[in-house]
């Protein structure tokens, strides 16, 4: 690949990649009404967004005069992208960290008809309105020469590196959590019954008065509670841990308190 072709994929990588996490984050905020980092790194970026318009831009190339066929061709390329993005990290990590079986027409609830349909109208104004902009951008950011796209690339490197050593002990201690709540159960179920405690008793109380259980508990660092909050609906192979996310936050933030 030439320099100049090398210093343009990239750009355009990132800045789509930015413009995809800044849609998501507005999305949920609107949602939230509150702010909600919803990427998977710890930067600005959403790296799916940014393969998917590389793809529809030059793979679909000869195409992209023809409002028809780009729809229809954008619309497979980023399902399949979708799809195989999350089967691949289901596989590697166990978790399913979007779901659409809610969704009329959905595939084992990785990508979903509509959801489909509107990417592919996404794309198409992309290219027609949007990329001709990103290119006179670009023309402006290659002055830098090889430089930004470096700094870029070994930025979401380190990114990716620091997320990809967050996720490798992130179910493991979900599910120790997932143990206390269900060891906090039988105990406030017991302790009820002998009238020794009040069944509401919260998180913080009840760690004071089992400070064995709270010395072994290890909270998620802050590169894990990101990934919760970014992905409050995912799914892990452990159907208690999925049941009880809720419950989980609420001795997270007790944790947190104390530590």
């Amino acid at each position: 690949m030439a320099p100049k072709l090398f210093t343009e994929v990239v750009l355009e990588f990132f800045i789509y990649a930015l413009i995809g996490w800044l849609w998501e984050t507005s999305l949920a905020a609107v949602k939230q009404r509150k702010f909600v980092d919803t990427g998977f790194l710890l930067g600005p970026i959403t790296p799916i967004y940014g393969f998917g318009v590389i793809g529809v831009i030059h793979l679909l190339r000869p195409w992209q005069h023809h409002l028809i066929w780009l729809f229809v061709l954008a619309t497979i390329l980023v399902s399949a992208l979708e799809y195989l993005t999350g089967s691949i990290l289901e596989i590697l990590f166990h978790i399913k960290w979007w779901n659409y079986e809610n969704v009329p027409g959905n595939i084992q609830g990785r990508i979903a008809l509509p959801i489909s349909l509107f990417w592919g109208i996404c794309c198409v104004l992309i290219i027609r309105f949007v990329q001709p902009e990103v290119v006179k951008l670009i023309s402006w950011l290659t002055q830098f020469g090889f430089i930004l796209p470096v700094v870029l690339i070994a930025l979401a490197s380190f990114d990716f590196g620091f997320t990809l050593a967050n996720l490798q002990s992130f179910r493991q201690k979900l599910e120790r959590l997932n143990l206390a709540i269900e060891e906090r159960r039988n105990q406030l179920s017991s302790d009820v019954a002998d009238l020794k405690t009040d069944v509401h008793e919260s998180w913080a109380d009840f760690l004071k008065r089992k400070p064995q259980l709270q010395a072994r508990l290890t909270n998620l660092n802050f590169g894990q509670r990101h990934l919760l909050r970014s992905f409050p609906n995912l799914r892990t192979d452990n159907a208690d841990v999925t049941k009880r996310l809720d419950e989980i936050k609420e001795l997270i933030a007790a944790l947190l308190k104390r530590d």
